[in-house]
C-alpha cells in the first residue's frame, strides 16, 4: 500500500509545474507570481513588492502592473487621461474599465511600453565603496576650502571682506 501511494505522489511530482525540484515543496500562487513577476522585471530594475493580499506588483506613479493569470500581466490605473494611450500599445486589451479607473491584460512583450508609460518604478542600483571613497573625498576638499570662520558654506559678507 505505502509503495503504491509512493509512486503515485511520484507521478504526479513530476508532471506538476507547482512543486519545485528542491526539495518537492509546493510553492503557493502567490509566491510563483513573484517569482515569475521577479524574472520578467529583473532585466528592466523593475521594483517589485508585495499588494496586500500578497501579490507582487510593479509601482508606477500613474498605476501599477499586476501578475494576471501566468500567462499575461495586468495594468491598472486611476488616470483618464492615460486610459486611450496605455489601450493604444499593440495587443494591450481592456479587461475592465470604470469613470475613474481601468484595468488592461497584456502579453509580456509589451511591459516594457507599458511600464513606460504608468512611468514604473526602478531599483537603484549599489554604490560600490570606491565611488563612496571618492564622494567622501570631494566633500572633505570642498569643506576645507571654506573660509576658517565658516563651515556652512555661506559667503563672507563685504565689510569681513574689506578688512
Amino acid at each position: 500500500m505505502v509503495l503504491a501511494c509512493s509512486s503515485l505522489v511520484a507521478g504526479l511530482m513530476r508532471g506538476d509545474p507547482v512543486i519545485t525540484g528542491a526539495g518537492g515543496r509546493h510553492l503557493s500562487e502567490q509566491q510563483r507570481a513573484a517569482e515569475q513577476l521577479r524574472a520578467l522585471a529583473k532585466p528592466y530594475r523593475f521594483r517589485v513588492q508585495a499588494d496586500a493580499e500578497g501579490f507582487p506588483i510593479i509601482p508606477g506613479r500613474y498605476g501599477q502592473i499586476e501578475w494576471f493569470d501566468g500567462q499575461a500581466l495586468a495594468v491598472h490605473s486611476d488616470h483618464p487621461k492615460l486610459f486611450r494611450k496605455l489601450w493604444a500599445i499593440a495587443n494591450v486589451r481592456r479587461h475592465q474599465t470604470g469613470d475613474r479607473e481601468m484595468r488592461a491584460v497584456f502579453p509580456p512583450e509589451a511591459l516594457e511600453q507599458v511600464a513606460a508609460m504608468i512611468r514604473a518604478r526602478r531599483r537603484r542600483t549599489q554604490t560600490s565603496p570606491r565611488s563612496l571613497r571618492n564622494l567622501r573625498s570631494t566633500v572633505t576638499s570642498q569643506s576645507q576650502e571654506l573660509p576658517s570662520g565658516d563651515r556652512k558654506g555661506n559667503r563672507p559678507s563685504t565689510a569681513e571682506l574689506s578688512s
